[in-house]
C-alpha cells in the first residue's frame, strides 16, 4: 500500500513497473492531488483502502532492516501501538546509498549517522530489556509506527485538520491511547534507517501542536475530521 501526497507522473510510472513484475502481493497506489503537505489525509486513504487487519508506517525516505516487518508483527498485540526508532543518516552518507546497492551495516550507521545511532543495533537481548510500555504518545514517529486498523477506524483515523509539517503521527497516538491502547516504545528492533534530506516549513507548527495539546488535555478519542468521511456507508 502506497499512500501518495500528490507525486507526479514518475512516481506513478515507478510503481507501475514494480506491478509489472508480477510481485506476490497486491500494489495499491492511492494517489491524492497536491494541495500541500497533507500527511494526515493521505494516510487515511491508504488505511480505508487497505484489507489488512494491521497496519505498518513507514515514510518514503527510509530504508528498512530485512527483518523490520518481521520485529513488528512479532511484537504485536492487541490494546497495543507500537513505537519504533529510527537512525538519520548524514547527507553523504545517504547520498552514497541512493547511488549504490551497499547494504548498511550498524558499523557504517554508526559512523554515518546525524543521530539514533545506536538504534542501528538489531539485538533480541537489548530489546527485552530496553522496550518499555507507557501511556504516552512521546517518540512516536510515523515512518516505525504499527497499529490495528479497526483501532484506528475507532478513533477516526489521522486528525485531517493537520495541514503542514506537525504532530498528526502523534496525536493519532495519543487518542489511540486514550481509547484504550497502551503504547510499545520498541527499541533495537525493527530497525530504520532515515534518508537526510532537507526540512520541510515549520510554518504550521505551532498550530499543529495545539491540536496535540488539545487531545492530551481534554483526552479526546476522536477527532471530527478523519478516515470516516472516506469510508462508503
Amino acid at each position: 500500500m502506497i499512500a501518495d501526497d500528490g507525486s507526479k507522473q514518475e512516481t506513478k510510472a515507478l510503481i507501475d513497473s514494480y506491478r509489472a513484475q508480477k510481485l506476490p502481493f497486491n500494489l495499491i497506489h492511492c494517489w491524492q492531488e497536491d494541495l500541500g503537505f497533507r500527511a494526515a489525509q493521505s494516510r487515511n486513504n491508504a488505511i480505508q483502502a487497505s484489507s489488512a487487519d494491521y497496519i505498518i508506517c513507514i515514510d518514503g525516505d527510509i530504508i528498512l532492516h530485512p527483518r523490520f516487518i518481521e520485529d513488528h508483527l512479532h511484537n504485536a498485540k492487541k490494546n497495543q501501538v507500537i513505537a519504533g526508532k529510527r537512525v538519520r543518516l548524514s547527507q553523504k552518507f545517504s547520498q552514497k546509498i541512493m547511488t549504490s546497492n551497499d547494504p548498511i551495516s550498524p558499523v557504517s550507521a554508526l559512523f554515518a549517522s546525524e543521530s539514533g545511532h545506536k538504534n542501528a543495533l538489531r539485538s533480541n537481548v537489548l530489546s527485552h530489556y530496553l522496550s518499555k510500555t507507557n501511556q504516552n504518545a512521546d517518540s512516536v514517529f510515523s515512518c516505525n509506527f504499527s497499529f490495528w486498523r479497526q483501532d484506528a477506524i475507532n478513533v477516526n483515523g489521522f486528525n485531517c485538520d493537520f495541514v503542514g509539517w506537525g504532530a498528526e503521527d502523534k496525536e493519532f497516538c495519543i487518542r489511540l491511547i486514550n481509547d484504550g491502547a497502551s503504547k510499545k516504545q520498541l527499541k533495537h528492533l525493527a530497525v530504520c534507517y532515515h534518508l537526510y534530506h532537507p526540512e520541510l516549513s515549520r510554518k504550521m507548527a505551532q498550530v499543529n501542536q495545539q491540536i496535540y495539546d488539545d487531545a492530551i488535555s481534554k483526552k479526546l478519542t476522536y477527532c471530527r475530521n478523519g478516515i470516516k468521511k472516506y469510508i462508503p456507508s
